[in-house]
């Protein structure tokens, strides 16, 4: 409120205004006098440019081909013909083709402009794991919010009817956005700083309307780097604050619209991207080649209609059925008197004429538009190399919007960034953090040939795993973070695997010492000594013993069980005392 209360004083201009778009007329084309001695410095020549106003109606009607030039009947009237017999004045009408050139223009600029995504890219030297988390979380964000459909209505908006503008808001602590355009009823009036150039108050009228088209309501939605306004201008004056609407209608100037609702929009600057084309839409430069086309073809339409059919003539009387029936249409057998004639006049065939320029017409608007008409294959899988020459036109022209569109796509991401950075919590966390973008045009791949050129990088070593899985079309966002965990789960389980293996072997070499160690016990070494003549002892030789009740098992192993076998192997049944009997078993089942 204090932000308004202060530029009372300050000189504004009317807020419903902006620069109209205009079309160069020749109108004085080297018309500046002569010069008939040698030339030298003199006063620059003042010369005024005629400009033809077109207005986004315009815009409209040269996208919908109900309204070409070609169905106006004042700039192409029809045919009238006087009837000699009544004497009454009769109109032919001219055959009329209008053909959607803007639409197929305008769905190939926005293909290649807005085919690939928005490309995000840490651009520090050093990545954390908490950046990269960052990261991850304002990709989520953006893919969550739809900011790349924002995106494509926004190009759309300016690419068909010359401006559009990116909007966003906060509800409830919730970051949301619309896009405003011409083409959704949206007149759009930015206005700059005039110091800086930037913009610093927007405003937009739209209306009501009824269930018969009548307007029932007109509104005007204003933006400034603090707060966001609405008016209205009908109705009772509902007060919102007596002092502060006064002031707004002072500052905007708008005389018959009361202050419905004002509020602080939650942003460090004004929440609004706009775009402007001074050309107007993209077909601009190929429209007069659309008009010509239009009425090229309707022309060949028309001689179509005149000569494409024979032309019948009769000499003589004739017969009742030759004088008074139609004979366009269809076949006929007439009856003529012995000095009658009848006959087919020889028509001029001018197809091949009109197909010259027609050919001719449709190429320059693909040139014009910088569109590609999409080429005709005889073979499978075509080079990368050979695609993008194919559409280099479009390519070209896609780059160059690539380039000024990047300021807005610029004002985008920060409101996007402070929004969704509230909504988040993580705002500072967002700003801190250096993500790079930048608009990828999109051309036509050969996949198969794209994978095997990253991977022919990734192993000469000149390009990182990382940036190969980034650059894949069907990557997500987190392609990165899935390799890692991956690869962190197929070690996890190689090291179990590895530990699984130590502790049997482990396990066999204790049994195994455990079993020698239980054989050795059940021996005694037995030393054999004699006694000589002089009463000396000699050792003769040493013997083993085996002990009774030992609890070897007599396999080499230690006993686990608390079974017991006899001397063969047989296990002892505890019971009778007796080893069993290995046959049992096969003895009672045979």
């Amino acid at each position: 409120m204090d932000a308004v209360l202060e530029q009372t004083n300050k000189k504004l201009r009317d807020l419903l205004t902006k620069k109209p778009f205009t079309r160069i007329l020749p109108d004085g084309h080297y018309d500046h006098g002569y010069v008939f001695n040698e030339l030298s410095e003199t006063a620059v020549t003042h010369d005024k440019l005629k400009r033809k106003i077109v207005t986004q109606e315009d815009f409209l009607r040269e996208l919908d081909p109900a309204g070409h030039l070609i169905n106006d009947k004042e700039l192409f009237p029809d045919i009238w013909q006087e009837n000699e017999e009544d004497g009454r004045w009769y109109i032919q009408e001219i055959p009329r083709y209008a053909f959607s050139y803007q639409q197929i223009i305008l769905v190939k600029h926005l293909t290649h402009l807005c085919g690939n995504d928005i490309q995000f890219e840490l651009s520090d030297k050093s990545v954390t794991d908490e950046t990269r988390e960052v990261f991850n979380e304002f990709k989520n964000g953006w893919a969550n919010k739809n900011m790349e459909v924002a995106w494509y209505q926004l190009a759309k908006s300016v690419k068909a009817t010359g401006d559009g503008a990116f909007v966003g808001f906060l509800d409830k602590g919730k970051f949301g956005w619309k896009v405003l355009s011409f083409l959704n009823g949206d007149k759009l009036y930015p206005h700059y700083d005039l110091r800086t150039g930037k913009l610093n108050t927007f405003a937009r009228t739209y209306c009501n309307y009824s269930e018969d088209g009548s307007v029932t309501k007109r509104y005007i939605d204003v933006w400034d780097d603090t707060n966001y306004y609405r008016f209205v201008a009908d109705g009772d004056p509902k007060s919102l604050l007596e002092k502060a609407k006064n002031v707004i209608f002072k500052l905007f100037n708008t005389d018959g619209y009361r202050l419905e609702w004002m509020e602080a929009h939650g942003f460090d600057s004004i929440p609004v991207a706009y775009m402007r084309d001074d050309n107007g839409p993209c077909w601009t430069f190929s429209e007069e080649t659309i008009e010509n086309y239009e009425v090229a073809f309707s022309n060949l339409a028309h001689s179509n209609h005149d000569f494409g059919l024979p032309i019948m003539y009769v000499k003589g009387e004739g017969s009742e059925e030759v004088t008074t029936k139609d004979m366009s249409y269809a076949s006929k057998i007439m009856l003529l008197p012995s000095d009658g004639e009848i006959g087919f006049l020889n028509r001029q065939d001018a197809s091949n004429a009109y197909k010259a320029e027609l050919d001719k017409l449709e190429e320059n608007i693909y040139k014009q538009s910088f569109a590609v008409k999409t080429p005709e294959l005889k073979s499978g899988d075509t080079p990368g190399v050979s695609l993008k020459i194919m559409y280099s036109d479009a390519y070209e022209k896609a780059m160059t919007d690539a380039n000024e569109y990047d300021g807005c796509v610029d004002k985008m991401i920060d409101i996007f960034t402070w929004g969704y950075g509230i909504e988040a919590e993580m705002r500072l966390a967002f700003i801190n953090t250096n993500i790079r973008h930048y608009i990828e045009p999109y051309i036509h791949l050969n996949l198969t040939e794209l994978t095997t050129n990253l991977n022919t990088a990734v192993v000469g070593g000149f390009l990182s795993k990382q940036t190969a899985s980034e650059k894949l079309p069907y990557s997500t966002p987190q392609e990165w973070e899935r390799i890692q965990a991956e690869k962190k789960e197929e070690q996890a389980q190689e090291l179990l695997l590895t530990e699984q293996k130590l502790e049997i072997q482990s396990a066999i070499t204790i049994d195994q010492a455990e079993a020698l160690a239980d054989i050795e016990s059940q021996y005694t070494d037995e030393t054999t000594t004699t006694t000589s003549a002089d009463g000396k002892k000699k050792t003769q030789g040493k013997s083993r013993t085996r002990t009774k009740g030992s609890v070897s098992t007599g396999r080499g192993r230690k006993n686990h069980t608390g079974k017991s076998w006899d001397e063969n192997g047989n296990e002892i049944d505890p019971t009778t005392g007796r080893a069993k009997s290995k046959w049992d078993k096969w003895n009672t089942t045979h």
